[in-house]
């Protein structure tokens, strides 16, 4: 089992070197204090968000509600509150996956069964979503 938790956080390792959302998170508001302040409590929900999550499809529910909101973003104009919306969507995901990991041995918890094909296919999804945040992103960024 020890090699499953490893293997999550091997995973979640390299999708934060790709990109690494709590930093982006946490620096590019600059002087917005209103989007700091939120930012912060929002970053406390997701810390609360934690006792929630405590299996398999806890996660996968995670995964899908950014999916959702990535969706909902492709086919409008936005402002840079969507790519907020976004990445804090995703932030949500990673804690999920966070929690997988450090827990995945408790035997209290929906995890445990989780086999390293389920596991390659919660990342390929949250891969195939992030790829679309990111078309979003740059068709964003040459429409202003």
């Amino acid at each position: 089992m020890n090699d499953i938790k490893c293997y999550i956080k091997d995973k979640l390792t390299e999708f934060n070197d790709k990109y690494n959302v709590k930093h982006k998170l946490d620096s590019c508001w600059g002087n917005d204090k209103d989007m700091k302040r939120q930012w912060k409590r929002d970053c406390e929900n997701v810390r609360l968000q934690w006792q929630d999550v405590n299996s398999v499809s806890d996660v996968k529910m995670y995964i899908e509600r950014y999916a959702s909101i990535v969706e909902r973003y492709q086919n409008i104009r936005g402002v840079y509150l969507d790519s907020y919306d976004m990445d804090l969507a995703l932030y949500r995901v990673i804690s999920a996956l966070q929690k997988m990991a450090q827990c995945y041995d408790y035997e209290a918890l929906g995890f445990n069964g989780c086999n390293k094909e389920e596991i390659d296919a919660l990342f390929d999804r949250l891969y195939q979503v992030f790829n679309d945040m990111e078309d979003v992103n740059i068709r964003r960024a040459m429409q202003d």
